[in-house]
């Protein structure tokens, strides 16, 4: 792992927020590969070379990757709930469920 490596999911990290943030799809789509690749680029093996401050510039760029999973997984649970409100209105109860049942 590099600090090169480090400062591309950083940079990748801070785009797809942003894009996120903004609702731009062109914007998540150009964002979502980059993010990926300097996610691989962390899992590549390699020299570690361990210098002053990586530690924390590490734990930076794994609080903004987080910060765009909870982005990701908010805007997912936002777009289920629309769906489950058209089906309510179109009376598709089949569909999807508007509340939460119980299986059992």
């Amino acid at each position: 792992m590099t600090e090169a490596a480090v400062d591309g999911l950083i940079a990748s990290s801070e785009a797809l927020i942003a894009a996120l943030d903004a609702h731009d799809i062109e914007a998540i789509e150009a964002a979502l590969p980059l993010f990926g690749q300097s996610v691989a680029a962390l899992k590549s093996p390699g020299v570690f070379n361990k210098t002053p401050g990586l530690s924390a510039r590490l734990a930076e760029a794994m609080k903004l990757a987080d910060s765009a999973r909870a982005r990701i997984r908010y805007l997912a649970d936002r777009t289920q709930q629309r769906i489950d409100m058209l089906a309510t209105a179109a009376g598709r109860f089949d569909c999807t469920p508007a509340t939460y049942a119980n299986t059992r």
